[in-house]
């Protein structure tokens, strides 16, 4: 499990989203009932550079299953968009570069796609040179989740986002 007091930005400059185990109660959050959630040590790590120019270029770096890069690309470029415009990123009067890695392996339930907003909001906040609370990088996370998901349960961003064991509950 990630220890909560793990840093969110390694000293090589990438920013961390963390992954994570889901330990009771998977679809209770969408009904408002509690549930339990475990950030574990493996990570996505993000970094980004914004230049002159328009557009966005995404390397991927992470380890995946078979597939899973080809199969969420459209999902990923969605969630990556949505993440920037949150943090009001133009990409059609800059450009931007996000290279993600990591040892987190991109698969389907561990929390890839979350890891992957929420590095990408930090890393972006960075390059903005923009401070962010965990509140505002969770955020931007829930909405870059909205790619993969369209109405996400907000239990993966919020894992990604803090770290640790975790009660969530919608409101």
């Amino acid at each position: 499990m990630a220890d909560t007091g793990s840093k969110r930005k390694r000293e090589d400059g990438k920013h961390v989203g963390f992954g994570k185990l889901i330990l009771f109660g998977e679809h209770f959050v969408v009904y408002k009932v509690p549930a339990l959630v475990a950030a574990v040590a493996d990570y996505t790590e993000c970094s980004v550079k914004i230049s002159e120019g328009k557009g966005v270029t995404i390397i991927d770096e992470r380890p995946a299953v078979p597939g899973y890069k080809v199969e969420k690309k459209d999902e990923g470029d969605q969630a990556t968009a949505l993440v920037l415009k949150h943090l009001a990123v133009d990409t059609e009067t800059q450009a931007v570069e996000v290279t993600f890695g990591g040892n987190l392996t991109a698969v389907s339930g561990i929390g890839a796609s979350a890891a992957a907003c929420v590095s990408l909001a930090r890393a972006t906040a960075s390059a903005l040179g923009k401070e962010m609370t965990e509140e505002e990088v969770n955020a931007a996370g829930y909405e870059g989740e909205k790619g993969y998901h369209g109405t996400p349960s907000g239990i993966d961003n919020t894992a990604a986002t803090y770290g640790g064991c975790l009660r969530v509950q919608r409101t």
